[in-house]
């Protein structure tokens, strides 16, 4: 199965996230992630790419950003080869910094939107020494709390109006464990969880077949048509695969039962999306 084919729209919203090659650090100090704000800076005023949120670990980042003009893959392409050709110069290396073709996400509903957000400030969690999200200093959590001032890049305003401007509400939805309803909304809200999560499990254990991702993602959502507990969710789930009949659906249950035998991703994938659409 080839590749998804980019989503590059006018306004379009992405979860963008990227890691190091053979998953080693593409952060080495201080200098690195100052040098990446100055990139996410640069892609603003040249791209009109703007940063909603932001989150940088060790040896992986996630972003959503904004491209007003479309885009997104040029801007970056830019990005990536600037950072690593001045981390290059900086430390004497030579080669590449990411292991290649980076993760996007469309963001397309309000849940997800606010789920993502959610979950790339909660990111640092993972870190650690960081015993709370407002301790990383590497994030857009800090600006969104008014707790430093907001570079020209990030644009906070159309994840807080979903708050109304509160920010003790949006505070309360970032850092408490809470029941959720965000993302059983649309159908689009649990396809782009599933797709989400299959990115996020490849940054942390995946083998650098990216092509599977797509297939994985379709895996998964089957799998649910079975395990989910929530009639709702099954429902959702229905719409987006579309079954023209009962065969077609028993046909593609056995097939995903047979990978999940086969590839210990899918089960990753299965257990960890069955956790956020219970949570």
């Amino acid at each position: 199965m080839g590749r998804r084919r980019r989503v590059d729209a006018e306004g379009g919203i992405h979860h963008v996230m990227n890691r190091g090659v053979d998953r080693r650090a593409i952060f080495f100090g201080d200098t690195d992630r100052i040098e990446f704000g100055r990139r996410l800076g640069e892609i603003h005023e040249r791209f009109d790419v703007e940063t909603l949120a932001y989150c940088l670990m060790g040896n992986h980042y996630h972003l959503i950003v904004r491209a007003v003009r479309g885009g997104l893959p040029e801007a970056m392409q830019h990005l990536s080869s600037v950072f690593t050709r001045h981390t290059n110069d900086r430390l004497g290396r030579d080669g590449p910094l990411f292991r290649g073709r980076y993760h996007s996400i469309p963001v397309t509903t309000d849940g997800y939107l606010l789920w993502s957000a959610r979950y790339v400030h909660r990111n640092a969690l993972e870190l650690p020494g960081v015993a709370a999200i407002s301790d990383h200093r590497w994030s857009s959590y800090r600006t969104y709390l008014g707790l430093r001032r907001a570079p020209a890049f990030v644009n906070t305003d159309l994840i807080l109006e979903h708050f109304d401007g509160d920010l003790a509400r949006f505070r309360a939805f970032t850092e408490e464990d809470h029941t959720s309803t965000l993302l059983r909304q649309q159908p689009e809200d649990v396809r782009q969880l599933v797709d989400a999560v299959v990115a996020c499990d490849d940054l942390r254990a995946g083998d650098d077949h990216r092509d599977r991702s797509s297939r994985r993602s379709r895996d998964v959502l089957v799998l649910l048509t079975e395990s989910c507990d929530d009639e709702h969710v099954r429902r959702l789930i229905d719409l987006l695969l579309a079954f023209p009949s009962g065969g077609a659906r028993r046909t593609a249950l056995s097939r995903a039962r047979r990978r999940l035998a086969s590839d210990p991703a899918v089960g990753r994938v299965l257990d960890e999306v069955e956790r956020h659409l219970a949570a």
